[in-house]
């Protein structure tokens, strides 16, 4: 009989009211793999402390002979949420190591009780599956914020041939988009994506560059200052999105052969990488002119995001793609959330199906396997 080690994790669940707080305590059980070791560091990375596989505030500690236990305070009843021994190479998979989905608990009374099992543990660390030529720029420096970022960029077939100059989309969460080996929850299959539209001549040949989030993610891709979760934070998009303008397209432009105007460079990411995308294109409508914005997080500062798109009405043509799935749930929520965004851009003087699309995939969850598969749509209809 294998011996089964039981983690004991003890978690207060704050959630946010209007006038007034309550406290839900959850109480989860996990059953780990025999062959996870004796002195693993395992975390608990969820919406609640914003995907930080190893963030030292969720890590379990010692509670009793084989027990582990932890005590937050989170600001959601929808948790979201993976177990990990400290990074997203070495998450919880499937016991055929492919990709589990989120795990998901409404807590919607206090003292709730879950009992879970990790299968297996995902080892990841050298699986690259970039498909075609994807280069990658180690260090890149953001003076707006005087941090570094690593940058993924994905060059068409037939580039190193002729001169010819591309399109170029910018996305967020770059570790996501090209390789198992650095996402921490599956792969979007960008390269593949887009090997296969280009193959049918479907879309145009383009460049993407991706990049890296960071510990700075929440507040990079937050346009305002938000309370999420039991966090504050000060939003920094502003000073994100200069960078994008200021420092990275011109040095995209130079370095690599590109057509720069607003007509052929697009934004896309999901999640906050969606909000943050949907509000850099809303506000530098002269330099982007297609915005994709899958699942995103609009829930977070939704009043404060329609008030700024009631400030920046239209000035130029756009396509902005807008989706989300029917199994979201929390600040991702299709009418208290995503709906009315869509009204605000129609409002604000964007056409409707030709300007705006939005879409809702029946059974889709929030995750990269998810926007894998709905990836294709969105390309196709922001570059037709």
């Amino acid at each position: 009989m294998k011996q089964i080690k039981y983690i004991l994790v003890l978690i207060l669940v704050l959630s946010a009211l209007v006038n007034a707080q309550t406290t839900t305590s959850w109480i989860i059980r996990v059953e780990v793999p025999a062959n996870t070791p004796l002195d693993a560091n395992i975390y608990i990375a969820g919406n609640f402390n914003g995907w930080n596989p190893a963030d030292p505030n969720f890590k379990l500690s010692p509670y009793e002979s084989g027990l582990y236990a932890l005590k937050v305070t989170v600001d959601t009843n929808d948790v979201e949420f993976k177990f990990t021994l400290g990074s997203w190479e070495k998450v919880e998979v499937l016991a055929n190591h492919k990709d589990r989905n989120n795990r998901l608990e409404k807590l919607e009374m206090d003292g709730v009780v879950g009992t879970y099992k990790v299968q297996a543990w995902a080892d990841r660390e050298k699986k690259s599956t970039i498909t075609g030529n994807v280069q990658v720029i180690e260090n890149f420096y953001m003076p707006q914020l005087d941090r570094y970022r690593r940058l993924w960029i994905y060059l068409p077939p037939g580039y190193d041939k002729g001169n010819k100059k591309y399109p170029v989309l910018y996305m967020h969460d770059g570790q996501n988009l090209f390789s198992d080996a650095t996402s921490f929850s599956g792969e979007w299959g960008v390269d593949e994506t887009l090997e296969e539209l280009i193959s049918q001549k479907k879309i145009p040949k383009m460049i993407v560059v991706g990049i890296e989030n960071s510990q700075y993610r929440m507040s990079e891709y937050a346009p305002f200052f938000i309370h999420y979760l039991q966090y504050e934070i000060d939003g920094e998009a502003q000073e994100y999105g200069k960078f994008l303008v200021e420092t990275l397209k011109p040095y995209i432009d130079k370095k690599y052969r590109t057509k720069p105007g607003r007509k052929t460079t697009a934004l896309a990411g999901s999640s906050m990488g969606g909000l943050v995308s949907t509000f850099l294109g809303i506000k530098y409508q002269e330099v982007f002119s297609k915005v994709g914005a899958l699942s995103s997080s609009f829930g977070v500062c939704r009043d404060e995001m329609i008030e700024f798109i009631k400030q920046n009405p239209k000035k130029h043509p756009m396509r902005i793609w807008m989706d989300i799935g029917s199994e979201e749930a929390g600040y991702m929520e299709l009418n208290e959330n995503q709906i009315p965004v869509k009204i605000a851009l129609i409002e604000a003087g964007w056409i409707e199906g030709k300007e705006v699309k939005f879409k809702v995939f029946e059974g889709a969850k929030h995750n990269e396997s998810y926007w894998r598969e709905r990836f294709d749509e969105a390309l196709l209809y922001l570059f037709k």
